[in-house]
């Protein structure tokens, strides 16, 4: 898909021409406003964690926001990953999943539905195992500090991951949620269980999009994190 100067690749046809058909500025703001972003004032330093980055539709909406080397993604299929480095290069991609605990696991592939997920759907087409990690682990490896956003998208295996970011929840300023009806063959939703678990871990809601099962929340720790980590 080329839209003025901005090429953007994807790798299965029908989802490329629904997502892209209205143009690539029309898809930035789709997706903003399906997470509520524009409630968060971007710095051109923040980082940005996007799990379950697809083509990397996210960077169409912050590529003029924040720096390219602070945008890291996590996509584990194997053609959205092709499709993800030549949509965003320069910056940290990886091809793993992000869990609870860091092992091999299953993960069924429904590109063009984008339902792909470790949590086996009622449609799929194969089976391809993949390596996962933990936000708890990631943070300490690459010795992060804090991050502006964490978007979550896993396709019903959302709380795996927020339980694998519990001792690092605090460093985070923003997390938007995805928690549609989508999770497993039963096609539970998983959005009133990510809201307890971070209101729990002192995040408050920021605004709610019941049309798309997404939630845009805030952590009320994070500024007074940051003073004690000056004060040190």
């Amino acid at each position: 898909m080329k839209d003025g100067y901005i090429k953007h690749y994807f790798s299965n046809k029908t989802r490329g021409i629904n997502l892209y058909s209205s143009g690539l500025s029309f898809r930035a703001n789709q997706i903003a406003d399906s997470y509520k972003l524009k409630n968060i004032n971007f710095k051109f330093s923040d980082l940005v964690i996007d799990c379950g980055a697809n083509y990397g539709d996210l960077w169409l909406y912050l590529r003029d926001k924040i720096n390219k080397k602070n945008y890291i993604t996590f996509e584990p299929g194997i053609n959205e990953y092709r499709a993800l480095k030549k949509n965003v290069q320069s910056n940290f991609n990886y091809n793993l999943g992000l869990g609870k605990v860091e092992s091999k696991t299953n993960f069924y592939i429904n590109e063009k539905d984008a339902d792909s997920s470790i949590i086996e759907p009622i449609i799929y087409d194969r089976i391809h195992e993949i390596q996962t990690t933990t936000l708890n682990n990631f943070f300490i490896k690459y010795n992060i500090k804090s991050i502006k956003l964490l978007k979550l998208e896993a396709e019903g295996y959302e709380p795996e991951i927020l339980l694998g970011s519990n001792k690092i929840l605090n460093k985070i300023e923003y997390i938007a949620i995805d928690g549609g009806y989508e999770r497993g063959k039963d096609l539970e939703e998983t959005l009133s269980k990510q809201l307890n678990f971070l209101l729990e871990n002192d995040f408050e809601i920021i605004e709610i999009n019941l049309k798309w099962g997404r939630a845009l929340l805030k952590s009320k720790l994070f500024n007074k994190a940051s003073l004690l980590k000056k004060k040190k």
